[in-house]
């Protein structure tokens, strides 16, 4: 099948609902711990024969219902019409709201969409989606969760398990009290040494007057950035949390560019974190990079998926600018490496994206850059919600 120009068209889209039991009650956030990673893969196969690989974020059982009906809908459209088609899911499906596994689902597309075209040309999808800026790129290890026993010593191991690594920078995750907070963030720069870099990550577990106490009793030890330290929606909370000079970073749980204009515009954060597998995927997060820049934000993606998930990170890290800096100042643009225990995360992939000494190569390969294990996959694919439509 082919378009009547001669486009590749999509001919076939299927879906992988992966999940791998935590041991020992798991491990999360003070929000709460997960018993399980999960993940849903895309692939998508064109008119040519050429495949691409995609991540969505959420439940796999929830997915899978707006997987079948996008994918069904995705069936003879243009590899290269990717905004085209999401953007006219998105307006018929307004009454859902531009934020949800809809848009999750989609972004799962939109990546393997990517893939395929930039694959079809032979070249990595940070070429096509805005030119190379860098090869390379340097990580902080999103580390430090919250488990079931909450020991002090177990979160030094894992703290240390990231500086063996050669990692410098870690995020952590707080929010279970102003003393708690305290405690983890102390360890964390004991640990990586004075030329330490701490990033705290509250996801939302707080209310203004909880997370106002707890950042002041972090402010000494000069924290890069607090992340989500309320709900998006606590407007008048996150203009008072910026009072205190703490760089705020969040975007995780927006969706779209019309999730983060007016957060980015009316300066709720300072470092702006779009997630490709859940904001609309690339195409998504490349214009949400821009729209921060034109508000003088940082951007930092969201990153904590499997090795599909990483290379699409890597792939939009890979194209964005230094603005507003120039060559000897500035910040990182760093990449979220999650170091918490997912064996999914390397499975999937016959050569796992691996840090060295903090840093992280960009994969140079055509398209994502990277080779699916598929047979492991398909193996580990929960086949009653996997979607095949053709």
């Amino acid at each position: 099948m082919t378009h009547a120009d001669d486009r590749p068209v999509v001919t076939r889209v299927e879906s992988f609902a992966l999940e791998h039991a935590l041991p020992d009650g798991g491990y999360g956030t003070a929000k709460g711990r997960v018993s399980s990673r999960i993940c849903t893969l895309v692939k998508i196969t064109t008119s040519d024969g050429v495949e691409g690989w995609g991540e969505c974020y959420g439940v796999p059982a929830l997915l899978a219902p707006y997987l079948q009906h996008y994918g069904t809908q995705l069936i003879g459209t243009p590899v290269d019409e990717k905004e085209n088609f999401a953007q006219r899911a998105i307006a018929h499906s307004y009454h859902l709201s531009a934020g949800g596994l809809h848009i999750a689902a989609l972004s799962g597309l939109d990546i393997a969409l990517w893939d395929a075209q930039a694959r079809t040309f032979g070249v990595p999808i940070g070429q096509l989606l805005g030119g190379i800026a860098r090869t390379s790129v340097p990580a902080y290890a999103s580390i430090g969760y919250v488990t079931a026993t909450g020991d002090l010593d177990e979160f030094r191991t894992q703290i240390q398990g990231a500086a063996d690594e050669g990692f410098t920078a870690a995020k952590i995750k707080i929010g279970t009290s102003v003393r708690a907070d305290r405690q983890r963030s102390e360890i964390t720069l004991d640990v990586l040494g004075p030329d330490g870099q701490l990033m705290v990550d509250y996801n939302a577990n707080a209310t203004t007057d909880t997370v106002l106490r707890s950042l002041r009793a972090l402010a000494d030890l000069d924290p890069q950035w607090a992340e989500e330290p309320l709900p998006p929606y606590q407007r008048d909370g996150w203009d008072r949390i910026r009072d205190l000079g703490i760089p705020i970073a969040a975007g995780e749980s927006l969706y779209t560019r019309f999730g983060f204009r007016d957060p980015i515009a009316e300066g709720r954060m300072d470092i702006v974190q779009p997630d490709v597998t859940k904001c609309g995927g690339l195409t998504e997060a490349k214009l949400i990079t821009q729209i921060a820049y034109t508000w003088g934000r940082r951007v930092s993606p969201h990153c904590w998926g499997t090795g599909v998930a990483e290379a699409a990170c890597l792939q939009l890290l890979s194209t964005l600018p230094d603005l507003p800096f120039g060559e000897d100042t500035g910040t990182p643009q760093y990449l979220e490496f999650d170091r918490g225990f997912n064996p999914l995360r390397e499975a999937v992939l016959t050569e796992p994206i691996r840090p060295t000494g903090g840093t992280v190569n960009i994969p140079a390969g055509p398209g994502l850059g990277i080779t699916i294990a598929e047979d492991t996959v398909r193996d580990l694919a929960n086949t009653a919600l996997s979607v095949d439509v053709r």
